[in-house]
């Protein structure tokens, strides 16, 4: 396995240094690197050692050129292995082409109304036979690229979003097979997307036009061409033209309308009687072209329908018998003219009529509390309700979103009978990120649930890492408390990498980071200066950590380190009596003031202190990973610091802290804060056990007390919880298959919301045992620690790394415990845990050490081991 800047296939580079990592099956002692330009070698590098991760910037790159690099990995005797992977380049984010549009002006007064999307074009001659062609495009907001009639993008609801005045990304296909000698059309098909978002108030006062970088929908683009005599580019100027598409209106919450009477077939870029102009030249945003490098949104799984019931001779209403994020494919017969509406929901009420609350844009239209409506503003939709309306031509009408998504369970079909509908399926639609490990338990239910956060996890990954399809925001808070449990079921790096630099595009003037990013405008309880609140604004240093822990890209944190000090910075602007209220807390506790939601979080500025201090625990890590110890010393000193203020302030005579919550005994924990964290820990259970077994913390405290109770073997804990009546069996009631937004009655909450995912983390590491150690870089300190519950018969798990690929199965039979443990070689280290209460037979090297409860094994470099565990009899 070779990756470069983690990926394995599409790869396109536009700037060194590049990542690379690989993994082979025995000890590695040397390599031979080869960097390859039309198979001419122009770099080459040789190294002894382990290690399989290489930055590489050594040589310089030529635009709009194919590359390999080559790896020969030696080992002990006769193993040896050469691995090969291709790479190109575009044009390096230097178009020689201008922003092209259509020159539709949208204003605020006019964008409900028809306003018909723009369709792009250019015919041009090929003269001579084509060697190679690659074409780098950008489309604001949303684009599909087609060359002579076929679809190149392959992809949905591109282009990423960002913040378009910082970073613009571009993509980049080989169209080689595509283009022919003689006379070529490329036709682009422009949509709103997030560039031209609707004046709609989002929770009655967030309009996304005044905050994000926005403007008409337009493209650049160059093709280029190389010959057997020579290399040309055409690239988009004035001579391109345009047409009206079918899409008379088209916005990423509100939905689609499209007109079939307008276009041939299938394919709404194919328009009839098209009346072609010329172009106009934009302007564009100011963002820099960066190649774009995290995974595309593509089509998934189709459901099909698990009911269809028939509400009379022109409605219908379809179960999908799950919630999903994203498209509905439909195909149905019908008259010249029909009008049918489409209205999407997550849920129903008794009577089988739609509930669309949960999926409201920003609440536009719910009753939040009594009397409290939430206005759109002025012309906006009186529900902001997720809607297609599809206007039919005579004969088979054939429909598949293009420019939304909506998430839904249940759509309604107006305008139809049960007999014109020839087809329909729901789509899931996500970022294409692929999964990094696998679990399976005896337990069908942990199965479930761990299928359940994946599924709810996907449904929110569209460019960003969203919080629900009602905002789709990638909220800082949200993030961190999934950072975890994310690395462990999804390749995360790439997304992750782009999530830090959306939240650095969008760092406040005064270093402040925002609540989410995009920033668009929300900033509940933040630092000031439109900052975001601190548990939010912890996503720079958290994800920063993260990702070196598992990914291992210095690299990033020393791109990272300024912008963290420079947030520090702003927040020690403040006191502790002011920081600590610059916060939302526990976000989604039980235990919440229901009366103040926004301040109502239990040990609210304990919490907020404690994130403080992480915020500066973090710096002194990444000072140190890139031997800043001057820095590192200075820091540590400044957390010991806030350490004391924090004891100080929040300990109780006791020994506990703040309010004596479930959050506040778990943050005093997680941060090492109690004086006995064993005792600690027993009041912290036995407060859980008064509760009937439930965890009432909100999504920072559940994320942590996971890693507590795999920490102190509390797993007994978790199981309970996780069965719990009043927990996640409430929450799903036995037939969804998508988290909600809150425990109990849900209200004013998204029924696709994944803030409390964090429990699969727990699968992979509590009964899975498979852990990248805190201090683990780039994957290379693994520990195996399985836990084994009286009521789980096996486990099979597995987790994906840089360094290669981890299994841990254990299943009981008559003798005991088999345990099977697959390792990638050359990690710097391994540890295996296994209790004190179990004699271990098998080959196996004799423990490091053993304490009060656990014997401690070295199994670097061992591969695979199989062991049966059996009860001591002491």
């Amino acid at each position: 396995m070779l990756k470069i800047n983690y990926q394995e296939e599409n790869i396109v580079v536009d700037r060194c240094p590049l990542f690379l990592s690989w993994s082979v099956d025995y000890r590695q002692t040397s390599f031979t690197l080869s960097v390859l330009k039309d198979e001419t070698v122009i770099y080459t590098t040789s190294r002894a050692g382990n290690d399989t991760t290489l930055h590489l910037d050594s040589f310089a790159l030529a635009c709009n050129t194919q590359y390999a690099i080559e790896i020969f990995v030696y080992g002990e005797g006769d193993n040896r292995t050469s691995m090969k992977k291709m790479f190109s380049t575009s044009n390096f984010g230097q178009f020689k082409g201008c922003w092209i549009s259509g020159g539709k002006k949208t204003s605020d007064d006019s964008y409900y109304l028809e306003n018909r999307n723009t369709v792009i074009r250019k015919t041009f001659d090929v003269v001579d036979d084509i060697a190679m062609a690659c074409m780098s495009i950008v489309g604001l907001g949303f684009y599909k690229l087609y060359i002579n009639g076929n679809e190149i993008t392959g992809s949905e609801l591109n282009t990423d979003w960002t913040n378009y005045n910082k970073t613009v990304y571009y993509d980049t296909y080989d169209v080689s097979s595509f283009l022919r000698k003689g006379t070529n059309n490329v036709t682009i098909e422009l949509g709103n997307g997030w560039f031209n978002p609707a004046p709609l108030k989002l929770f009655g006062k967030y309009n996304l036009r005044d905050v994000l970088s926005v403007g008409d929908p337009q493209v650049i683009a160059d093709l280029v061409i190389k010959g057997t005599t020579g290399e040309f580019t055409i690239s988009t100027d004035e001579s391109w033209e345009f047409c009206e598409g079918a899409y008379v209106f088209n916005n990423i919450y509100l939905g689609e309308r499209v007109d079939f009477r307008l276009f041939r077939g299938s394919n709404t870029s194919d328009i009839i009687n098209p009346v072609w102009k010329k172009v106009l030249i934009s302007h564009g945003p100011k963002g820099e072209f960066v190649s774009s490098f995290i995974p595309k949104i593509k089509q998934a799984a189709a459901v099909g329908s698990s009911h269809i019931y028939v509400v009379d001779e022109n409605e219908l209403i379809i179960d999908f018998g799950k919630i999903i994020a994203g498209f509905i494919n439909l195909t149905m017969t019908a008259s010249e003219n029909q009008q049918v509406l489409l209205t999407y929901s997550e849920e129903v009420y008794e009577n089988y009529t739609l509930n669309s609350d949960s999926t409201l844009a920003g609440f536009v239209g719910k009753e939040v509390a009594h009397g409290v409506i939430i206005d759109g503003g002025p012309e906006a939709p009186h529900r902001a309700e997720q809607l297609d309306t599809l206007t039919c031509r005579s004969g088979v009408n054939h429909f598949v979103n293009q420019f939304t998504y909506h998430s839904f369970r249940y759509v309604r079909i107006s305008g139809i009978n049960l007999d014109q509908l020839n087809h329909i399926c729901a789509v899931s639609v996500h970022t294409d990120l692929a999964e990094c490990g696998g679990f399976r338990c005896s337990d069908p239910y942990l199965n479930q649930l761990v299928d359940i956060a994946r599924e709810t996890k996907l449904n929110n990954v569209h460019s960003v890492l969203s919080d629900c399809a009602r905002e789709r925001f990638a909220y800082g808070g949200d993030i961190v408390a999934l950072a975890k449990s994310q690395v462990y079921q999804f390749d995360s790096a790439t997304i992750y990498e782009k999530t830090l630099v959306d939240f650095i595009n969008d760092i406040r003037p005064n270093g402040g980071v925002p609540e989410t990013a995009p920033f668009m405008g929300i900033k509940t309880n933040g630092t000031g200066g439109d900052a975001g609140p601190l548990g939010w604004q912890l996503v720079l240093p958290y994800l920063t950590h993260i990702h070196y822990q598992h990914y291992g890209n210095v690299k990033l944190v020393y791109e990272m380190l300024p912008f963290l000090e420079r947030q520090l910075e702003h927040l020690e602007r403040l006191n502790l009596d002011e920081l600590s209220a610059c916060c939302l807390g526990d976000w989604g506790s039980r235990d919440v003031n229901t009366a103040n939601y926004k301040s109502g979080s239990p040990a609210l500025h304990f919490t907020a202190t404690c994130f403080y201090y992480y915020h500066i625990i973090l710096l002194v890590k990444f000072c140190r990973a890139v031997n800043l110890k001057e820095k590192a010393d200075f820091y540590s000193n400044k957390a010991n610091e806030i350490r004391n203020e924090i004891l100080t302030r929040y300990k109780n005579e006791d020994g506990s802290f703040a309010d004596k919550s479930q959050t506040s005994y778990v943050f005093a924990i997680y941060f090492t804060l109690a004086d006995d964290i064993q005792a600690a820990l027993t009041s912290l259970l036995n407060l859980i056990a008064a509760d009937n077994d439930n965890i009432k913390c909100g999504i920072f405290g559940q994320s942590f007390l996971y890693e507590i109770c795999r920490q102190y073997d509390q797993n007994d804990v978790i199981v309970k919880w996780l069965s719990a009546d009043e927990g996640f069996k409430g929450m799903l009631n036995g037939e969804s298959m998508t988290l909600k937004e809150f425990f109990g009655d849900n209200k004013n909450g998204s029924c696709n919301h994944a803030m409390f995912s964090s429990y699969s983390s727990w699968m992979y590491q509590g009964l899975g045992g498979i852990s990248v150690t805190d201090d683990a870089v780039g994957s290379d300190v693994i520990s195996i620690n399985p836990c084994f519950i009286d009521s789980i018969e096996f486990v099979d798990c597995w987790h994906q790394t840089i360094r290669g690929r981890i299994n841990c199965n254990w299943r009981r039979d008559g003798n005991g415990i088999e345990l099977v443990i697959k390792i990638p070689y050359n990690l710097k280290k391994c540890t295996l845990t296994i209790a004190k209460a179990y004699t271990v037979l098998g080959e196996l090297p004799a423990s490091m050490k053993c304490d009060s409860f656990n014997q401690y094994f070295d199994i670097t470099n061992v591969g695979e081991i199989k062991i049966l565990l059996t009860r001591s009899l002491h």
